[in-house]
């Protein structure tokens, strides 16, 4: 990592998994600057803060219905910033659903289970 206390927006309508990937982070690298947003829209609005790593869900809106879902906000965050590391986090298995979120510029799809935190963790070190 190059920067000492990177920011790292999490964007997860999910309270409890959000604050469960915060800690963890926060556990494996004091310096993080943890954000998190339940919603993209929320996110974008912060995007201005040159965040240096997105981890982002692919469903945002089973709490919002409204809400726009992963994708979008995936291509209007890539819209703003092609540079921007974003890391697709879902829990579908699917390889249709992964490689379109690389398609638009994710620089990976991590399923959620098990592993997921430490993955996680092992691409923002590789990004930041």
């Amino acid at each position: 990592m190059q920067n000492t206390n990177p920011t790292i927006f999490i964007v997860d309508d999910e309270p409890l998994l959000t604050e469960m990937l915060a800690d963890y982070l926060k556990e494996q690298y004091v310096g993080f600057n943890i954000k998190t947003f339940p919603t993209g829209e929320a996110c974008l609005k912060h995007l201005h803060e040159n965040p240096d790593a997105v981890v982002l869900d692919y469903y945002l809106n089973s709490k919002e219905k409204d809400a726009a879902n992963g994708i979008d906000i995936l291509k209007e965050i890539k819209h703003q910033d092609k540079s921007q590391p974003v890391i697709m986090l879902s829990s579908q298995k699917s390889y249709v659903t992964a490689s379109q979120t690389i398609m638009y510029g994710a620089v990976h799809y991590v399923i959620k289970g098990q592993d997921a935190f430490e993955e996680i963790y092992e691409l923002i070190k590789a990004n930041v």
